[in-house]
Formats: structure tokens, C-alpha cells, sequence
């Protein structure tokens, strides 16, 4: 079987990306800015739960990240492919500083609140563009090393990010980490105004904000791509939510990390390859995760030893490690004029889904128990693997071109 992307180079590996005067700065900026959004998240869950003294405070910090972020990434998508990328970048980054400063002045929940909120659609749109500027200046070949790292950073950033920041918020207060990730947003703009020049261009008028679902809706591959996207999301979380009913002790954080244990290794190791960069190894990797999320619910099922859980939790997270080689698909077959907005447009579907999948799966746990939700995400995403079968899509369905926005 012949998949179009076989026809892709052999990837450089690693070292090439910090050769590369783009993927560089991307892959570096994005390290440092995982890392101090994660210790800031940290200091603004705990601020908001010492200041409420309830678990609402918290909830509340993650629920306002959600609506923004679905805002930018919908309504307001147009916007991002229309002023030049490199500069769009810096001027998110210093956003993003001037919002995590009004928690440092003001360490109250609805300050907290707000800026989470706010930072969310900051997040959302940088991640976009993040992803547009890789399609536009950097190579194919090098493309899923660089989405391979930068998984790689949100995954270690989020496990050592939340331990420094939730260790520095108790020990120094959480003034020091908001600090922090204040600073870690100003690092990130100095690194990315050195990006190169040579490629910044004014995109012509602003499109419609259904542009980006019209040109996945209107591709083969990507539309199948899309979906097997969303059917991996649904149980994204779902290790996290279920670990409290699962483990407990010494155990619970284990259990707890090893999804994004997995997740880390897994684009680590994978994403200096070319196998995820293909559509069947990409097809493969997602049958893998059904498999591991069917055997997470027999091991529940039968009570096996927590050490086991874990094991079959670090698949789980290992297995979502394919959507690396999703996002270097769609950097390779979406028009590059309009890849911020493709992009958003997954970002807001990812989390539309992502939080009504984990809310019905966390209901079922609860209704049915924790066996049944991870039957249930297993036996939906083989479902929709058999159902889509990218790697059979047409082997010629290369980039379509821009429709007008009118």
C-alpha cells in the first residue's frame, strides 16, 4: 500500500532542529513557555482554592480557560492568518505577561479567574500560529521532530511545571510563581522576534470564520485525519479523572503521571522518526490506543494491581503521542496561507469534544464504574479508526487550494 506521504524524506533527527534558524526559536520559546505556564497554572489553582477554600475555586480557573480559547478559535480565527506571523507571535507572548500580572498585583480568585480565562484564548491563538509559522518556514522533513519535541515540552512541562509551581506557591506564596511564568512569557517574546524576517507578509483580507472547517471538511485527508483527531480527544483525560476512584497512597500519583509519562516518551522517541509522519503508522498508533484503553478497562475490571493500571496508563498516554504526526499532515496538506486558522479550528473542536467526552466518560464512571468509561472511549475510537481508514484515502490528495473568503 502506497500512502501519499510516502514520498516523504527520511527526518533529520533532533540536532537539524536547532540548526534550523525557525525551528530553533520555535521549539525553544515553546519549552519555555510550557514550562512557566505550567508552574503559573499551578499557582493560580492553588490561589483560587485557598482564597474560595473550596474545589469550585479551581474548577472555576480551568472552566475559564475553556470559552475564550473556543472564541479565538472559532469567531475570531479569521484573524489569525491576516498580520504577519512572527510579530502575532511576540505581541501574544507579551499578552500574556501583561495578563498573568494582574493576578501577581492582585492575588484574588476573580483576578485569577479572569486572567486564566484570558490566557486560555492567548494560548489557544499562539499554539495556532506556533503551528502556522512551521508550515510556512520550516521544512516537511523537519516538521514532526519539531511537533515531536514540542509534545515532547507540554508533557514534562505540565508534570515538573505543576510540581515546581505548587512546591514554590506553598513554600514562597504565589506571588514568586506567577513571577515566573511572567518572566518565562518575556523570554519567549525575546526569542521569537529573532525568528526570521524573510517570510512576514500581510495575508490580504481577513476570511470568513468558517474558512478553516471548510478546508478540512473539503479534503479527504484531512477530514479523515479530523476525526480520528476528535475520537482520540474524547478520552484525553480520562487516566487524570479516573486516578482518585482507582489509586490511592503512594500510588495515586503515580498513577496520576503516567499518562504523561507515556505521552513523553512516546513523541520522544517516535517524533524523530518518519513512521508518524505517515498515514498508516498514524492509522496504527491509534488502533494501539483503542487496544490499550479496552485493556485499562479488563484490568479495572478484574482488579488488577495498581502497578498494572499504571502500565496500561502510560499506553493510553503513549498512544495519543500519534497526533503529532496529525499535526504534521495538516501542516503538510493545508493551504499554508490559511494554517492558523485550520489549526484553531481543530484547537476548537479539540475542546469541545474533549470537555463533553470527559464529562459523559466521568458520568458513566460514576453510573456504570471506571471499567465501563474506559470501555466505552476504547470501543469509540476502533469504531471511528475502522470507519475512517485514512490510510486508505487517495494516495494524490495533496494541499487543496485557498477558496475565496467571500
Amino acid at each position: 500500500m502506497t500512502d501519499a506521504d510516502e514520498r516523504l524524506s527520511p527526518t533529520p533527527g533532533y540536532l537539524a532542529l536547532f540548526r534550523h534558524p525557525v525551528a530553533s526559536r520555535l521549539v525553544t520559546a515553546r519549552g519555555i513557555s510550557e514550562l512557566g505556564d505550567f508552574v503559573g497554572l499551578a499557582a493560580l489553582l492553588l490561589l483560587a482554592y485557598d482564597q474560595t477554600q473550596s474545589v469550585l475555586g479551581p474548577a472555576a480557573v480551568y472552566a475559564a480557560r475553556a470559552l475564550p480559547a473556543l472564541l479565538v478559535a472559532t469567531v475570531f480565527s479569521g484573524w489569525l492568518d491576516v498580520p504577519a506571523r512572527r510579530t502575532l507571535l511576540v505581541w501574544l507572548s507579551l499578552a500574556g505577561a501583561v495578563l498573568i500580572a494582574v493576578p501577581l498585583v492582585s492575588p484574588r480568585p476573580v483576578p485569577a479567574i479572569i486572567a486564566a480565562g484570558l490566557l486560555g484564548a492567548v494560548r489557544a491563538a499562539y499554539s495556532s500560529v506556533n503551528v502556522a509559522v512551521a508550515a510556512e518556514s520550516v521544512d516537511a522533513p523537519l516538521r514532526l521532530p519539531l511537533f515531536g519535541l514540542s509534545a515532547f515540552a507540554n508533557q514534562i512541562g505540565q508534570v515538573v511545571g505543576l510540581l515546581a509551581g505548587a512546591s514554590i506557591t506553598v513554600a514562597l506564596g504565589p506571588r514568586v510563581a506567577l513571577l515566573i511564568d511572567l518572566v518565562s512569557f518575556l523570554l519567549a517574546a525575546v526569542v521569537l522576534a529573532g525568528l526570521p524576517t524573510g517570510q512576514q507578509r500581510r495575508r490580504g483580507p481577513r476570511p470568513p470564520a468558517t474558512a478553516g472547517l471548510r478546508t478540512i471538511a473539503g479534503h479527504p485527508v484531512l477530514r479523515g485525519v479530523a476525526l480520528l483527531t476528535l475520537a482520540t480527544v474524547v478520552s484525553g483525560a480520562l487516566p487524570e479523572t479516573l486516578t482518585p476512584d482507582l489509586a490511592d497512597g503512594a500510588w495515586r500519583p503515580v498513577v496520576l503521571a503516567s499518562s504523561a509519562l507515556g505521552g513523553a516518551v512516546f513523541v520522544l522517541v517516535l517524533g524523530r522518526g518518519t513512521w508518524l509522519g505517515r498515514l498508516t503508522g498514524q492509522v496504527t498508533v491509534a488502533a494501539a490506543l483503542a487496544g490499550a484503553l479496552l485493556l485499562a478497562a479488563l484490568l479495572v475490571a478484574t482488579h488488577a494491581p495498581v502497578w498494572a493500571l499504571a502500565c496500561a496508563n502510560a499506553l493510553i498516554g503513549a498512544g495519543g503521542g500519534w497526533l503529532i504526526g496529525a499535526q504534521a499532515t495538516f501542516a503538510r496538506l493545508a493551504p499554508v496561507e490559511r494554517m492558523g486558522q485550520v489549526e484553531a479550528t481543530i484547537v476548537a473542536a479539540n475542546i469541545v469534544v474533549a470537555g463533553c467526552g470527559i464529562f459523559l466518560l466521568g458520568s458513566a464512571a460514576a453510573l456504570f464504574g471506571p471499567a465501563v468509561a474506559y470501555l466505552l472511549a476504547g470501543v469509540l475510537l476502533l469504531v471511528v479508526v475502522l470507519l475512517t481508514r485514512p490510510d486508505r484515502l487517495p494516495a494524490d490528495a495533496g494541499p487543496q487550494p485557498t477558496a475565496s473568503p467571500h
